[in-house]
């Protein structure tokens, strides 16, 4: 047998830390942070603690790799939801909501807590200040091009919505009205007359 070459090695190291990264998620997003233990995600990753530690220099910069992936994996989604007509760019963006909620839902639980407890964690407060500046701009682009008379407070105003879906679906699961909130969304937002 021939050694490994090193985009092999490469793709095992990736591989390796995805592993850890879904194990931590999961664990993490389950019985939250503080309950999670590095030795716990070790073995749900079926890795030794050393070889986690070859990849993370401890459990909370564990939890910022992941929480900088997960921002950056919306970011690309959102690129993703891009067209030339910004009625059409807005409802796809309210459509990808609804459906992530729907879909990863631990996820969003994990977000949403990480969030409250956002005086734990300096690189939660920053990167959230940083992302919510940034949607906002983005929001406010688009409602100015659509023709808002305050496309800034309205900006303001959906990413309010949308946290504020989140978290009640979080809490009250299937009875949260997330079709209704879809329909009501889309109409107030992109069907302007």
């Amino acid at each position: 047998m021939s050694p490994r070459t090193a985009i092999q090695n490469t793709k095992i190291r990736e591989q390796s830390r995805q592993k850890i990264m879904s194990a931590a998620f999961q664990l993490i997003a389950r019985n939250g942070y503080e309950a999670t233990s590095i030795a716990e995600i070790a073995k749900q990753a079926g890795v030794s603690k050393g070889l986690l530690y070859n990849y993370f220099n401890s459990k909370e910069d564990l939890l910022e790799q992941l929480v900088t992936e997960a921002m950056s994996q919306g970011d690309e989604m959102i690129g993703e939801l891009l067209d030339e007509d910004p009625v059409k760019t807005l409802e796809n963006i309210i459509r990808w909501i609804i459906k992530e909620l729907r879909e990863r839902p631990g996820h969003w639980k994990l977000m949403t807590d990480l969030t409250l407890k956002i005086e734990r964690f300096q690189f939660v407060h920053d990167l959230a200040a940083r992302k919510m500046k940034e949607y906002v701009l983005f929001l406010q682009g688009l409602l100015e091009q659509i023709g808002y008379e305050d496309p800034e407070g309205e900006a303001r105003l959906l990413g309010a919505m949308f946290d504020g879906m989140a978290i009640q679906y979080i809490v009250i699961k299937e009875d949260y009205p997330l079709d209704e909130m879809e329909r009501y969304l889309i109409n107030k937002y992109c069907n302007r007359k």
